[in-house]
C-alpha cells in the first residue's frame, strides 16, 4: 500500500470514529442510546420493546446504532441487544437487523484496529480481552472471526479489533463475520421471540452475579504467559502499530 493510500485510509478511519463520537455527543441521540442501554442492562426487555417501537421508522436504525456503540464504546454484551431485537421485531426482521448491526459494529472496530493502531485499541478494550482475542487469532487464524461471534457474554468486539491489528483483508473479514453472525443472530432472535417481556429482577441480578463470578474465577485460574511470551507479544504489538 502506498503512503498516500495509507494516509487516506487512516483519514477515513478517523472520520468514522469522529462520526461515531459526534452521534453520541448529540443530546437526543445520546439520550436515546443511553435510555435504551439502561433498559437492556436492567433486564427491562418489555419496556425496551415499547420504547424502541415508539421510535417508529427509526427503531431499526436505533438498534443498529446500539450494536455499533456496543462494539466501540459500551461494555454491554451484544447478545442482550440481539435477543431484544427478536423480541421487538420478530424472528426474521430481528435477525436481519442484528446482522446489519453486527456487521456495522464489527467493521467499525476493525477499522479502528487496522488504521489507528494498538495503542488506541487498548483505550477501547480491557487488556485481558485483547490478549484473549490475540490468543484466539493465534490458535485458529482467520476462523477466530467466526468463532468469536459464538462466544456469549463478551462486551466490546475484541476479535474485530484484533483482525484489524493483524491486517486481515477487509473483504475476508466481512465474509467471515457474516458467516459467524448468521447462526448466532438466528438463535438469539428466536430466543427473543420466546421472551415474555421484562426479566424478573432477582433472575437478572443472579445472572449478572454468575457472569461476574465466572469471569473472576477465569482470571484467577487462567495460565499466565511466560515472560518470554510476554516479550514476544510486546514485539508483536509494536509491529502492529501503523508507521508514523
Amino acid at each position: 500500500m502506498t503512503t498516500g493510500s495509507a494516509g487516506r485510509a487512516r483519514l477515513q478511519a478517523l472520520l468514522l470514529l469522529g462520526a461515531s463520537l459526534l452521534v453520541v455527543a448529540i443530546p437526543p441521540v445520546r439520550h436515546t442510546l443511553g435510555h435504551g442501554l439502561a433498559l437492556l442492562a436492567t433486564g427491562q426487555l418489555g419496556q425496551f420493546q415499547t420504547y424502541l417501537l415508539s421510535l417508529g421508522a427509526w427503531a431499526p436504525a436505533a438498534s443498529i446504532a446500539l450494536m455499533t456503540a456496543e462494539a466501540l464504546l459500551v461494555p454491554v454484551p451484544v447478545m442482550i441487544i440481539m435477543v431484544a431485537n427478536g423480541l421487538v421485531f420478530g424472528l426474521w426482521p430481528g435477525m436481519l437487523i442484528s446482522l446489519a448491526g453486527g456487521l456495522t459494529g464489527g467493521l467499525a472496530a476493525y477499522a479502528v484496529g487496522r488504521w489507528l493502531g494498538r495503542a488506541l485499541v487498548e483505550r477501547f478494550l480491557p487488556a485481558t480481552s485483547l490478549r484473549a482475542a490475540d490468543r484466539l487469532m493465534a490458535k485458529y487464524g482467520a476462523w477466530a472471526v467466526v468463532l468469536g461471534r459464538w462466544i456469549p457474554g463478551v462486551p466490546g468486539d475484541p476479535v474485530s479489533y484484533a483482525s484489524g491489528l493483524t491486517r486481515m483483508p477487509a473483504a475476508k473479514f466481512t465474509i467471515l463475520t457474516a458467516i459467524g453472525l448468521v447462526p448466532a443472530n438466528f438463535v438469539t432472535s428466536f430466543l427473543g421471540t420466546e421472551v415474555p417481556g421484562d426479566v424478573p429482577i432477582t433472575y437478572w441480578i443472579g445472572g449478572w452475579t454468575i457472569g461476574v463470578v465466572g469471569w473472576l474465577v477465569y482470571r484467577k485460574l487462567r495460565p499466565h504467559p511466560h515472560p518470554s511470551h510476554a516479550a514476544t507479544s510486546a514485539r508483536s504489538a509494536a509491529a502492529s502499530r501503523p508507521p508514523e
